[in-house]
């Protein structure tokens, strides 16, 4: 059998983080170990203080060292960290590298910062166990759950939930999973299942020697990642830091590789990798289910900017496959496809259908209502039922509207509406919504076939009625053909929307992520605060809850500081940046967000330039973005999608952001539009991975 290798995430960490001349070495080193990590041109050599015998060390160069797991038996090897000699062997001390002899996950841990974490003085690892939170779990149900034997002593030490955060990090991640789901008071079969491992039959034996058998295991593929073929560890090797695109927790593997005999739904908090799920997703399909070279697939979301994001990532995860998906936003995709069928479209924007609306309403309108009323009206039962007549306005349901109307008030409404379309005509132009629309209806009449086997949608929260319609007549009713992807508590643009009163059945398809890879915990908590008392749908109109979201990762609290003054407000936020860049995180890694373009343009962007500190707006174009080494600073809407170490949310003035909402004439509409105002926060604090402050005046 011929030998492989397998690069662990701290591996692909520790490269990301050597000077450039050592990455060139390591990579070199790397290739060659591929190759042949049986060579007489490597030479293993013991670390005599490492309590695994196992672990070898390999010379880079004269300074550095790269840590390999070298196999009892079998052919793989495993490449686990790479750093100065000094700090390698430091590393690699007390860790240990095993395959669990009741799961039959490898996994990798460190008894003595395990049990340093947890135990105030360890004076020998067989100490009589502390009475703790698992005291009513036996040893073999904790064998289950995956916890190492060595490892007993630490987890009979956790007597609360504090503790067994601070155990967390030194724990293998299938272990730490399952734990964290009995913690929460699930019975021992429902936390594995909640972390999406698989229970081994009690009959199974497990060789402890057989690394190939154990890395293969999906519970392993969350950290380790056996290398298929040169192509395979170049792409790993270009980008170290870029893990999304090998490494997947079981839950989010088990949804890429779903067969779903009808149409999806996968639900998820902020930073639990929704997306992510959904690109890989599309790769799995393009790679394994639809491999024709006539199936095509379509990629959607709901702006721009989000389709350019995918588009981008897209190319760098699925190499030759990507020439058989389409990737465009929904909106993008319905113009094209009219301007292509039936002639021009020239789509009004939002400053030219407000001022058409309130003119129709000064010609024909009456008093008794707002003009706010009449927008939300056109917007939330006219575009959404695709109301065209004044007799289909007249029954139209006005589920969720708290004004009630009686039928010659909906009548004298009514002539706004028409006029305010026969100002559109004289304007040749069209709505958003009318563009969907008939891009579905036209589909429909002349019976066309979209061309796509499969369609996948991200940020589905924020899609009208309509364009959800657009998208279940976009996928045939098909097997594994419709895979959506939403979290209610990220809506920024649209309003709740029954997925199933738009034709898309999720019954028994229906998932959800909980754990948050990309926030730390004090991060999450500050940003669910603001979801507080705030009732959130599951995009089928039943309530959503965020039960069982948690995040893997710890940093500090987010600070939140008000100012008597702009100039107060200012001189912390240069203070902020200087402190952040002096230790050492790069600039481009920095995004300062605030509630309008306008805002950045005129008043945060001319702080950092009165500093000498260097910036760009996040806007349209992120090859010119990239070109910049500079802070980052984007709108609340822009930074949706994105992420960065630190997050400074500026100008968190009372009335700007959240933005103060104007009556709406109608009590529910104006509920969700402050509604959407904290979903608008909650989204721009969720970018921040490390770091999050809060600053206003």
């Amino acid at each position: 059998m011929e030998a492989k290798i397998a690069l662990s995430k701290d591996f692909l960490g520790a490269l990301s983080r050597l000077p450039k001349a050592q990455q060139k070495k390591v990579r070199e080193f790397t290739e060659k170990f591929q190759r042949d990590p049986t060579s007489p041109g490597i030479n293993f050599e013991r670390i005599d203080q490492a309590v695994d015998p196992k672990v070898r060390s390999v010379r880079i160069d004269q300074a550095y060292r790269a840590i390999v797991v070298h196999p009892p038996k079998g052919d793989v090897y495993l490449c686990v960290w790479v750093d100065h000699h000094d700090e390698a062997y430091r590393w690699a001390e007390n860790k240990r590298f095993e395959v669990n002899p009741r799961s039959g996950v490898f996994q990798l841990f460190d008894v003595a910062a395990a049990e340093e974490s947890v135990l105030e003085e360890v004076s020998e690892p067989a100490s009589t166990p502390v009475e703790g939170m698992f005291a009513a779990i036996d040893d073999e149900d904790l064998l289950l759950a995956g916890v190492p034997e060595p490892l007993m002593v630490a987890v009979r030490a956790v007597e609360n939930e504090e503790d067994l955060d601070k155990l967390s990090p030194y724990l293998p991640a299938d272990a730490s999973d399952v734990l964290c789901g009995l913690a929460a008071g699930f019975p021992l079969a429902e936390a594995i299942e909640e972390a999406a491992r698989s229970k081994p039959a009690a009959s199974e034996k497990v060789d402890v020697e057989d690394f190939g058998s154990a890395l293969e295991k999906p519970e392993a593929q969350q950290t380790f990642h056996i290398v298929s073929d040169q192509r395979d560890l170049e792409e790993m090797l270009d980008a170290p830091l870029e893990q999304w695109r090998i490494f997947l927790h079981p839950a989010q593997r088990k949804l890429v590789r779903m067969n779903a005999n009808g149409p999806a739904r996968v639900l998820g908090g902020a930073g639990t990798g929704k997306t992510v799920v959904l690109m890989h997703r599309a790769q799995y399909l393009a790679r394994h289910v639809f491999k024709g070279d006539q199936d095509r697939i379509l990629v959607t979301t709901f702006t721009r900017n989000l389709a350019q994001d995918l588009e981008s990532n897209l190319k760098n995860l699925c190499g030759d496959e990507f020439s058989r998906l389409d990737v465009v936003n929904l909106h993008a995709w319905a113009a094209r496809f009219l301007r292509q069928h039936s002639g021009p479209v020239d789509v009004v924007n939002d400053d030219e259908a407000r001022k058409a609306m309130l003119s129709a309403f000064e010609q024909v309108g009456e008093d008794e209502l707002p003009f706010e009323f009449y927008r939300d009206e056109w917007e939330r039962i006219v575009l959404e039922q695709d109301v065209l007549t004044r007799d289909d306005y007249l029954t139209a349901r006005r589920t969720g509207r708290g004004t009630r109307l009686a039928r010659r008030q909906r009548a004298e409404i009514w002539k706004v509406f028409e006029r305010y379309r026969e100002l559109l005509r004289e304007q040749g132009k069209v709505e958003w919504g009318d563009v969907v629309r008939e891009a579905r209806l036209y589909i429909e009449k002349e019976k066309i076939d979209p061309g796509y086997v499969a369609v996948l949608s991200d940020e589905v929260q924020d899609f009208t009625a309509g364009e959800l319609k657009l998208l279940r007549t976009l996928a045939p009713d098909t097997p594994n053909s419709l895979f959506l992807v939403g979290d209610g508590h990220q809506r920024i643009y649209g309003h709740p929307v029954k997925l199933s009163s738009c034709g898309i059945d999720i019954r028994g398809r229906s998932r959800r992520l909980k754990l948050n890879y990309r926030t730390t915990e004090e991060i999450r908590n500050q940003a669910i605060a603001l979801m507080t008392g705030c009732g959130v749908d599951d995009l089928d109109g039943e309530s959503d809850t965020l039960k069982g979201y948690r995040s893997l990762r710890h940093g500090p609290v987010p600070v939140v500081k008000t100012f008597d003054r702009e100039s107060g407000e200012a001189e912390f936020i240069r203070d902020t940046l200087r402190k952040w860049i002096d230790d050492g995180v790069e600039a481009r890694a920095i995004c300062i967000g605030a509630r309008s373009r306008a805002i950045i343009r005129d008043r945060y962007q001319p702080i950092l330039e009165q500093n000498g500190i260097d910036s760009v707006i996040v806007e349209r174009d992120p090859e010119q973005e990239a070109k910049s080494s500079g802070v980052r600073l984007a709108t609340m809407h822009r930074m949706k999608g994105l992420e960065f170490s630190r997050v400074l949310l500026a100008g968190m003035k009372d009335g700007l952001a959240p933005a103060e909402v104007s009556e709406a004439g109608d009590e529910l509409a104006t509920k969700d539009r402050e509604m959407q105002q904290r979903c608008l926060v909650y989204v721009a604090a969720t970018r921040a991975r490390d770091e999050l402050v809060v600053t206003g005046y």
